[in-house]
């Protein structure tokens, strides 16, 4: 386990005046995020290229796609997705919900580890 601390930290004081050395740490130059999106619309066609189309756009790059059946008229995709930064993830997902047909889209939830 490492912990990081700030060079201003009161910690960091403590650990040197007892003989510890400061080891310096520096952050990768790539911010890059990967995140999983699930989609929820209506069907229609046409839907997976348009979203496919909008996720590309906003500069983002598909690792994995899962689309479910339609139920109901409804459909759920789930995409994995690497993004050029963080900061991109509210545009990309509002890009997603202005596809038509697209009525929400949100952060997958982590899957419980199986018991």
């Amino acid at each position: 386990v490492v912990t990081v601390h700030r060079a201003q930290c009161a910690a960091v004081a403590h650990m040197t005046s007892r003989g510890r050395p400061e080891i310096g740490v520096r952050w990768g130059d790539t911010t890059e995020c990967r995140v999983t999106l699930v989609a929820e619309s209506f069907g229609r066609p046409h839907l997976l290229a348009d979203l496919t189309e909008a996720i590309a756009l906003e500069g983002a790059e598909i690792v994995s796609a899962t689309v479910e059946p339609p139920s109901q008229q409804r459909v759920r995709h789930t995409y994995t997705l690497q993004l050029p930064d963080a900061a991109h993830l509210p545009a990309l997902m509002r890009a997603m919900r202005d596809v038509p047909g697209v009525y929400d889209v949100s952060r997958a939830q982590p899957q419980a580890p199986d018991s």
